[in-house]
């Protein structure tokens, strides 16, 4: 091969010599594209090695994820209360009368309300027995009356413990009979009214009350028929009309006058 002419894998530049004579060849040989050579994908790997690198010296970095901004919760507000659908209960002695709906109201009252009656009568007389007792409305306040009737054989007398008057009683002692306090019960009587119909508003004579006493051969109480013993008697008034009922124990049979007409 003539000097000056060189392949296409050989490339030299002549540059003088430090003795200026011989000239001083230098060769670079192209890459060689034999089936040795790198793959395609080993070059591609290592151009994106490269790329990775400048990008970090070009100070270059990647784009910050974004990141939903979330919403703030809504604290619930607490649901009111639900409102009591119940009735009221009723006030006993509203507007100052008595209802056959406070018999109850009565029965749960009778020890207390009966023994402050024996405690005025005996201190009148000490042997001051009870006879009858009647309940109705105290006056101005949504209470209960209690009036007792008494009787003494040392004074020949009755007593009646609301009051604290007496009369004089020409009667045979034996005659009077002392009322079984301990048998009194408004509840069952109560419940004998509501089973034969009277509702619970139904108003009660502010006159009579509610009346309880002995029927006895002696000295009767109630229409004639009406079984000896413990006998209640309401005055229920109505549209115009008052029913006399009396009630006896402890079979809580309704008697009443108006049934023999």
């Amino acid at each position: 091969m003539p000097r000056n002419q060189l392949t296409e894998t050989d490339r030299a530049w002549t540059m003088p010599s430090l003795r200026g004579t011989a000239p001083v060849t230098l060769k670079f040989q192209a890459p060689s594209l034999r089936a040795d050579s790198l793959s395609l994908s080993q070059a591609g790997a290592v151009a994106f090695t490269v790329v990775i690198l400048l990008a970090g010296c070009s100070g270059i970095s990647a784009p910050t994820p974004l990141i939903a901004e979330s919403m703030p919760t809504a604290t619930p507000t607490p649901a009111p209360p639900p409102i009591s659908l119940l009735t009221p209960k009723p006030e006993r002695c509203a507007g100052g009368r008595l209802r056959v709906g406070d018999l109850a109201a009565i029965g749960d009252e009778w020890v207390a309300g009966v023994q402050s009656a024996i405690e005025t009568a005996r201190a009148w007389r000490p042997d001051a027995r009870l006879v009858t007792v009647q309940v109705g409305c105290a006056p101005l306040e949504a209470g209960f009356r209690w009036q007792g009737t008494f009787y003494s054989e040392t004074a020949q007398s009755f007593f009646f413990s609301d009051t604290g008057m007496s009369e004089p009683a020409e009667v045979d002692p034996a005659s009077v009979p002392a009322l079984p306090i301990e048998e009194v019960n408004f509840r069952e009587l109560h419940l004998a009214l509501a089973r034969a119909g009277y509702r619970e508003d139904a108003e009660l004579n502010p006159a009579t009350g509610a009346t309880v006493r002995l029927n006895a051969p002696t000295d009767p109480f109630g229409p004639p028929g009406t079984p000896q013993g413990l006998v209640y008697h309401v005055a229920v008034a109505g549209q115009g009309t008052v029913q006399d009922l009396f009630v006896s124990s402890p079979g809580w049979t309704i008697h009443s006058y108006q049934d023999r007409d």
